[in-house]
């Protein structure tokens, strides 16, 4: 596992690619014991960060839901994200290609919340209760720099 220190400065490289869009190495190549949890961990810590810059939770995302996607990352399970209210644009809307850097989409399942979700101990009833609705979704992929 990571240590706080390099989870937080991690968490800085993805804010900055994001805000300059620039790509970044994948984290795996100098951390290459980087595990899902740690992940988890800097995708936590990063969202902490959008939070404190007024960024809004709207909705979370369920991605790499099939197997080939899997495979072709080398993951064996549906990955999870949050979605920010800026990232949601109305049916039909002009979607700014110059918010992105080398575009690519995936559709995956947006939940939108009616209610906070919390805590480990969050069940698959939790997660229908708190639900308002879900559709689908075409977030970017993060293209990594090679």
């Amino acid at each position: 596992m990571l240590d706080q220190q390099t989870i937080e400065r991690l968490a800085q490289r993805l804010d900055e690619a994001e805000r300059s869009k620039s790509l970044i190495p994948a984290f795996t190549r100098e951390h290459p014991d980087l595990t899902i949890e740690d992940a988890y961990a800097i995708q936590r810590a990063w969202t902490k960060l959008q939070l404190s810059r007024g960024r809004v939770v709207k909705g979370h995302k369920i991605g790499l839901t099939s197997k080939a996607m899997q495979n072709a990352v080398g993951i064996a399970e549906p990955d999870y994200g949050v979605l920010f209210a800026d990232m949601f644009y109305p049916d039909a809307s002009a979607i700014p290609f110059d918010r992105f850097r080398a575009p690519r989409i995936e559709v995956e399942l947006a939940f939108v919340l009616k209610t906070p979700l919390k805590g480990p101990e969050c069940t698959l009833f939790d997660v229908l209760n708190a639900t308002d609705y879900v559709t689908p979704a075409l977030p970017r992929r993060r293209r990594r720099a090679r």
